[in-house]
């Protein structure tokens, strides 16, 4: 595997078309991410087997679908984590009905392409958990690799969920609509953080 911070996967040209309108979903999904709960809380002290109780971390985190594009993580954490290619046998990144960004499903046959991020901050998993869908699921799933990592997966019922999501599913003003949301998202947990220390 090849370590790289650019690029997302590539897309799959047998993708359908994506639902129309993703920057209509804008604003729900805005109101969707300022009202959640967070599920990652930092460990109480840095030794690791405090860490590997709350949130285990040390795994890192495969990233399959809007995660996996530098301007995203890059309005999000304001850098761009080194990142492996790889993927996850048996699963699948689906899109989502009304939603720019897919979830995880099990899925036999098919094989889900993203990155694995190995170096993220506590403060960093913190941040995107919050930006999470509280929907998901936080599991382990065993990467082409073998290796294990942290995946969001969707708890919903994987065969009412057909299509595949690519990044192309986020045309271009509904990407630049997207970058907007997790930039102003950035700030509001900043601001949440600041007002919690204070």
């Amino acid at each position: 595997m090849s370590t790289t911070t650019s690029n997302s996967p590539n897309p799959n040209p047998n993708t359908p078309a994506a639902p129309s309108g993703p920057g209509s979903t804008k604003i729900a999904g805005k109101l969707e991410l300022l009202s959640r709960q967070n599920r990652y809380q930092p460990p109480l002290s840095s030794s690791s087997s405090a860490r590997s109780s709350l949130f285990p971390i040390h795994l890192g985190l495969f990233a399959y679908g809007t995660l996996t594009v530098d301007a995203v993580m890059h309005a999000l954490l304001d850098r761009v984590p080194p990142s492996t290619l790889t993927s996850a046998p048996g699963w699948r990144a689906a899109g989502l009905p009304g939603l720019p960004y897919p979830g995880l499903v099990a899925d036999p046959t098919s094989v889900a392409p993203g990155r694995a991020y190995n170096d993220l901050t506590e403060r960093e998993w913190a941040i995107l958990d919050s930006f999470e869908n509280p929907k998901y699921d936080v599991a382990r799933v065993t990467l082409a690799s073998g290796a294990e990592a942290l995946a969001y997966i969707w708890p919903a019922d994987p065969p009412a969920l057909t299509t595949t999501w690519t990044v192309d599913f986020i045309d271009t003003e509904g990407m630049e609509d997207y970058l907007a949301m997790c930039l102003e998202f950035r700030q509001d947990w900043e601001e949440s953080q600041m007002s919690k220390t204070s």
